[in-house]
């Protein structure tokens, strides 16, 4: 019975993590300016997964520029996006978008897990009284 939780164990995990990672980019996030494009890649169908993105750089209101993919929308030079040193973000709604559906799968998970352990709870008991 034990190992049937450890998938699920580790996928809460999972989830918790990626949440915890959603919430310290927002803290450490700022909106910045794009200041070059330097090519942009279509995506394709929406069933495929691939994602349009944008290669470019910005810069940060103390001086320092950045590199990357925007992902998302065609980005052009003068866009304001939502990045930090090693993530970057079409705008902060995206971000918050991205870290409340993970939160909701996180939750269900959770709540599936307390549903699981009171059935469990509720059999066992059952079972004592027919013994």
């Amino acid at each position: 019975m034990l190992l049937a939780w450890i998938p699920y164990i580790f996928l809460l995990c999972f989830v918790w993590g990626n949440f915890g990672e959603y919430v310290s980019e927002l803290n450490a996030g700022e909106e910045v300016t794009v200041t070059e494009i330097s090519g942009c890649a279509e995506g394709g169908a929406p069933m495929s997964g691939v994602i349009p993105y944008c290669s470019g750089e910005w810069r940060f209101d103390d001086g320092h520029t950045g590199r990357g993919s925007i992902k998302g929308d065609k980005a052009e030079e003068g866009d304001k996006i939502f990045a930090g040193d090693g993530f970057v973000y079409r705008s902060r709604p995206s971000l918050i978008w991205s870290m409340s559906v993970t939160g909701f799968f996180g939750l269900a998970l959770l709540g599936m897990a307390i549903g699981l352990g009171v059935l469990y709870r509720k059999d066992a008991v059952r079972r004592r009284q027919k013994n």
